[in-house]
């Protein structure tokens, strides 16, 4: 009897929709998965210039966002003992969409080259970023949970960082 309540009990759940791992998003604010790609250069130790890329869809499939614009990163905090930093993003859009990002969080997950004096200068690295200080267009009042994978360069033979991007997001509804 006992085998048979859990079968149905696990029947009855496999009919409910699937709970979707997008964020729950307040009225007016639509849940996306965040995709996307990132490529800078470093300016200074603490700053990074370059391009991010995002795509922005619904759990049905609707794309509500494609677009590159232009990035600056600020490093804000580091500990060198950790190889932990805080960084402070600002992405600028056409269309007057741009967001600015604070307290992102990075680390240093692993040396990936060394230079001629055999010093670390490029690393692997996961940055997570969840905070939007201020946001214009749909990316006012939004709110996201984006993880960052790539690395960071500052060999001489090459300044770059890429990063390729994963989450989730809740963009303001755009007006009709």
């Amino acid at each position: 009897m006992h085998s048979r309540l859990v079968l149905s009990l696990l029947a009855a759940l496999a009919c409910l929709p699937a709970v979707s791992q997008a964020q729950q998003c307040p009225a007016g604010y639509t849940a996306t998965t965040v995709t996307g790609r990132v490529t800078t250069m470093n300016i200074s130790q603490t700053r990074q210039v370059g391009q991010v890329c995002l795509v922005m869809v619904t759990a049905d499939g609707r794309e509500l966002f494609d677009d590159c614009g232009a990035l600056v990163g600020k490093v804000t905090a580091m500990d060198t003992a950790t190889g932990a930093s805080t960084l402070n993003h600002t992405a600028v859009f056409e269309l007057l969409e741009s967001f600015q990002t604070y307290q992102d969080a990075a680390q240093i997950t692993g040396v990936l080259n060394t230079d001629a004096d055999g010093n670390p200068c490029a690393f692997s690295v996961t940055e997570h970023m969840t905070r939007i200080r201020s946001g214009t267009g749909i990316f006012n009042g939004a709110t996201i949970d984006v993880v960052g994978e790539g690395s960071i360069s500052f060999c001489p033979d090459k300044n770059l960082n890429t990063f390729q991007l994963n989450g989730t997001g809740c963009i303001r509804n755009r007006r009709r």
